[in-house]
């Protein structure tokens, strides 16, 4: 873990040791998570990297670039390398809940360079709003690097891609930056899909899935219903109806078999959920296809 930390030295050297021995500190390659409980007061900061703040509560005052600003309770506070940033004492002893987020400057320009051709980010706004999305990752973030350490390497990349990416959207109201063709969601969900596809016929959960695509299953759920309208189970049981009725269709075919080869427990099972689906059961569609061939 120390090398990784070696790549944040700079920021954290400018931490007194007081408040940085207090701060939860969750580091990666490419990304550093603090969660202190005070600011850094009548001390300028510059930034070597890109830089974001959620504020949870109401923050002192701070001078950026020579400006004073005053943020508000609930914002995401966005920061080009190169900023300067000095946090002003207030009478609240320079208590905030806040979450402090550092992601290296090569790795978020790769991630821009990626998604839309464009080499270096540029926040129109400091202030903005942050969703409950962005907070999901990072709690994924956090509870892989304290459960699991810096592997697998997968996962903690494909979570610095997510948070690296929500940081970008959550920063550019008009999302400009991302192209609209190359969604990391999309590409998860049809990976999942094609998941499905491929082992429908056996007894795979929504955990088999998010570990073959390196997704938590909070999030997963959350982005399979956003984009899809239908939960992972839902969806995975219409493909095995469907590749039930598919069988139904052959004479030879027992509804015993059917229910093996297409992820059901048990032929009771098919029936119940197929008569939810089909208002009728295995046998008697399988008696009407029968029906309709012979016509």
């Amino acid at each position: 873990m120390r090398f990784l930390k070696q790549n944040f030295d700079n920021f954290i050297k400018e931490i007194p040791d007081n408040i940085h021995s207090r701060t939860k500190v969750f580091i990666s390659e490419n990304i550093a998570i603090f969660k202190p409980e005070k600011f850094v007061t009548n001390q300028s900061m510059t930034m070597d990297d890109y830089h974001f703040i959620i504020l949870h509560s109401k923050p002192p005052k701070a001078v950026i670039n020579g400006i004073t600003h005053s943020f508000k309770k609930g914002s995401l506070i966005s920061l080009i390398p190169g900023t300067s940033i000095a946090v002003l004492a207030d009478s609240n002893n320079n208590t905030c809940k806040y979450i402090s987020v550092s992601v290296k400057k090569y790795f978020m320009n790769k991630i821009a360079l990626e998604t839309s051709g464009t080499k270096e980010i540029i926040f129109d706004k400091i202030e903005n709003q942050y969703n409950n999305y962005l907070l999901d990752v990072i709690n994924n973030f956090e509870y892989e690097i304290m459960a699991y350490g810096n592997s697998p390497l997968p996962m903690l990349r494909s979570l610095e891609i997510q948070l690296s990416i929500l940081l970008i959207r959550n920063s550019l109201p008009d999302r400009s930056i991302l192209d609209k063709n190359i969604r990391l969601d999309d590409d998860y969900i049809r990976e999942s899909i094609a998941y499905m596809h491929k082992f429908y016929s056996g007894n795979i959960t929504i955990e088999d899935i998010c570990k073959e695509i390196y997704l938590s299953v909070s999030h997963f759920k959350r982005v399979f219903k956003n984009k899809t309208g239908k939960t992972p189970y839902q969806f995975l049981t219409e493909i095995r109806i469907e590749k039930a009725k598919g069988m139904l269709k052959e004479k030879n075919r027992s509804i015993n078999e059917i229910a093996r080869l297409c992820g059901f427990v048990n032929p009771g099972n098919l029936s119940l959920v197929f008569k939810k689906h089909m208002n009728m059961s295995p046998s008697e569609y399988k008696k009407k296809q029968i029906e309709t061939t012979q016509d």
